[in-house]
């Protein structure tokens, strides 16, 4: 079964099979792309710091601070804000 985002006229994004995401572009409830046709989502370049560098943990956004908290093995949230990923980076630097 083949999944395709299904984007209604609202602008609310939903993942449906291709022959339900058919139908529903058919009654004029929105329309819908295979994920062959949707844009590439955008790379984010991970932050590299070796455990003797010093990081500006504050000048540091949270896809960055997640990346450098994967890379020193500090485990947190993935869904946990900027604000708590730096206060576990520098309780492990402690």
């Amino acid at each position: 079964m083949r999944k395709v985002t299904f984007t209604y006229k609202n602008g609310r994004e939903r993942m449906l099979s291709a022959r339900d995401a058919e139908l529903l572009q058919r009654l004029g409830k929105g329309t819908h792309l295979t994920r062959d046709m949707a844009a590439a989502s955008p790379v984010v370049a991970a932050v590299s710091a070796a455990p003797n560098e010093d990081v500006d943990l504050d000048a540091l956004d949270g896809e960055a601070l997640h990346a450098l908290a994967r890379e020193l093995g500090v485990k947190v949230h993935h869904k946990a804000g900027a604000d708590k990923v730096r206060a576990a980076l520098r309780e492990a630097t402690e």
